[in-house]
């Protein structure tokens, strides 16, 4: 998964993309008022989380155990402790990342519920071996729990209290690199994920990106923002996919018939699905196309023509341009786009001799697939006037 960060003053906007068939989030943290602002772009809606700003009691090392009374809990409210020993290493190692000195930092998190616990029922343990740098633009003070946060949604009757336990004079700081494995229980299984920065740029950004974009409402609830996994749309759309009429052998007279080929040259795109669409585009009441994989499979379906589509070149526009462009446009799509050089070739299957070639060159708008499919339908439009 690929995520964006943009950083200005106190605030911080992340823009995510999807995973699993799923849309990708965006969240902007307003750190000067206290606030998370959620996007839905699909929906045009966007949910406000206010920082949770209660402190954790927070003892100076691990030989402190005192528990403080919490604010929030009254007498008759369920929950239980969470208590959390969390220590952080400066490792001392410096170098050179993107023009600034990261610093190498490790760190340790234990977390242990009460058997009267509400939101976890097993301790966890938190690894991570990070370099970070300092980011003097970006400013967020405030700390908070989503986790919490999430359990008080849930369980609105039941609130855990928080007992942190600290030891370590190191300081974290914006992540360039992170590997946090974690540890469920006594389990000897982990879950290791791995976090690297790929691009860094200094540019200057507008201030409308940390802003609700123009023309979204707010929704009712979280749940209601987010978009939910249809398993059933996802099996039946692969169905769809698989189910592209095929034709016989034999063709009827006057048909043109032609074999689509999958597009190569860019492994970033899903050319099995792009194959299927160039056989939907190609084909109308004169002109019968099919997905082939071969020249000696288009032979034997008896095609008067092969369609190759190559991508010479893919890559992304500038993403800060594209989200500026989406709020103002208060369009989604409009929020990343991509060059797309590609060529077309449309040949006689009998002698090999090229019919028609079309060499496209544009920007569109979209996630990859999208901009792919919008340059290959440009194409097949002028290769269907050419015919």
């Amino acid at each position: 998964m690929e995520s964006t960060i943009y950083v200005k003053g106190m605030r911080k906007r992340t823009e995510s993309s999807g995973v699993m068939g799923m849309g990708g989030f965006t969240a902007i943290e307003q750190c000067d008022l206290k606030r998370t602002i959620k996007l839905n772009d699909r929906k045009k809606l966007y949910f406000i989380e206010a920082f949770n700003q209660e402190n954790e009691d927070l003892t100076g090392d691990e030989k402190d155990k005192q528990v403080l009374p919490s604010k929030q809990q009254n007498v008759n409210q369920k929950g239980g402790v969470i208590t959390m020993w969390y220590s952080i290493t400066d490792t001392g190692e410096r170098k050179k990342m993107y023009g600034f000195t990261a610093r190498h930092v490790w760190t340790s998190q234990k977390m242990k519920p009460s058997p009267d616990a509400c939101s976890m029922k097993d301790s966890l343990l938190i690894k991570t071996d990070g370099w970070y740098i300092d980011l003097p633009q970006f400013n967020c003070p405030v700390g908070y729990h989503p986790e919490r946060r999430a359990n008080e949604r849930t369980q609105p009757d039941c609130i855990d209290k928080y007992v942190m336990h600290r030891q370590g004079n190191g300081k974290l700081g914006f992540p360039l690199a992170e590997t946090v494995i974690m540890i469920m229980g006594n389990s000897k299984d982990e879950v290791r994920t791995s976090m690297e920065t790929v691009e860094l740029s200094t540019d200057k950004l507008d201030s409308m990106l940390f802003e609700i974009p123009q023309g979204y409402e707010l929704a009712k609830s979280e749940e209601e923002l987010l978009d939910k996994m249809d398993v059933q749309e996802m099996m039946n759309n692969a169905v769809k996919n698989k189910q592209v009429s095929q034709p016989n052998e034999e063709k009827k007279a006057g048909t043109i018939r032609i074999g689509v080929f999958a597009p190569s040259g860019n492994d970033q795109v899903q050319s099995n699905l792009l194959q299927q669409h160039l056989v939907q585009q190609m084909s109308n009441s004169n002109i019968e196309a099919l997905a082939v994989n071969s020249e000696e499979e288009a032979k034997k379906m008896n095609c008067d023509y092969t369609l190759s589509s190559v991508f010479t070149n893919i890559k992304q526009g500038d993403k800060a341009k594209g989200l500026l462009k989406a709020i103002t446009r208060g369009d989604p799509n409009a929020m990343s786009s991509f060059n797309v050089q590609a060529d077309m070739t449309l040949k006689t299957l009998k002698d090999g001799s090229v019919k028609n070639q079309q060499s496209l060159n544009g920007k569109y708008d979209g996630k990859i697939d999208e901009a792919a499919t919008k340059a290959l339908d440009e194409g097949c439009q002028r290769m269907l006037k050419a015919l």
